[in-house]
């Protein structure tokens, strides 16, 4: 029986996997170098560290990372004061979950000073019985790590968990911890490989309809 669903954050809650490509990609140009979009799906649900070797062992000499990691991050922050959008059906679905008896956790590959930027504006963070952040893990996504401390740490086996995602590394992290898993695709469809493994849905409102299927 299901007892806990274990949110994602960014492309899931928050519209701020777009902000993240927009910094990026600027942050390259600035140095005349690109970032196609092609290229940057490998980014999507990995901790900027692992992204920033993959641009260094991309780009090598050509790339300044100091400087990007500079311009990178001081554009993001522009664009983020001016707010990240939250998700349609985020509010209807964690009152549903909430009201269903569910209990919750977040499992995000971001740093926990996001986390809370993010939610500043909500009291939505508190809801969360368990906050496992970049701080958490040794292992960032698509390794399970982040999802098997939310198990372990809820008190709960993977098959009891549902997983909701936007990455097709999100899903292969849940996957491979065992969790049930729902794709909510971002900027990336699902993998070939994840047809007959999960289901995918085009929104947040969504989810609701399908929690009792998992009872």
């Amino acid at each position: 029986m299901l007892k806990a669903i274990l949110f994602d954050m960014d492309g899931l809650i928050f519209d701020t996997e777009s902000v993240y490509k927009q910094s990026w990609q600027y942050a390259a140009t600035e140095q005349h170098l690109t970032i196609s979009d092609g290229f940057y799906q490998q980014f999507i649900g990995v901790q900027d560290p692992d992204c920033e070797r993959l641009l260094v062992k991309h780009f090598q000499s050509a790339l300044d990372i100091e400087r990007y990691r500079t311009t990178r991050d001081a554009h993001y922050q522009q664009l983020r004061q001016q707010g990240i959008a939250i998700k349609p059906g985020f509010a209807a679905l964690l009152a549903f979950i909430k009201q269903r008896g569910l209990r919750t956790a977040l499992v995000t590959s971001s740093p926990l000073v996001d986390v809370k930027f993010n939610f500043s504006p909500t009291d939505y963070l508190s809801q969360f019985e368990l906050v496992i952040s970049a701080e958490d893990v040794v292992r960032s996504k698509p390794h399970p790590e982040g999802y098997q401390k939310a198990c372990k740490r809820l008190g709960l086996a993977p098959d009891e968990c549902l997983v909701l995602e936007d990455s097709n590394n999100g899903i292969r992290a849940a996957l491979t911890a065992g969790c049930h898993a729902v794709m909510i695709p971002d900027l990336l469809p699902p993998l070939p490989e994840w047809q007959d493994r999960i289901i995918q849905l085009d929104n947040l409102h969504q989810v609701i309809e399908i929690l009792d299927s998992f009872s």
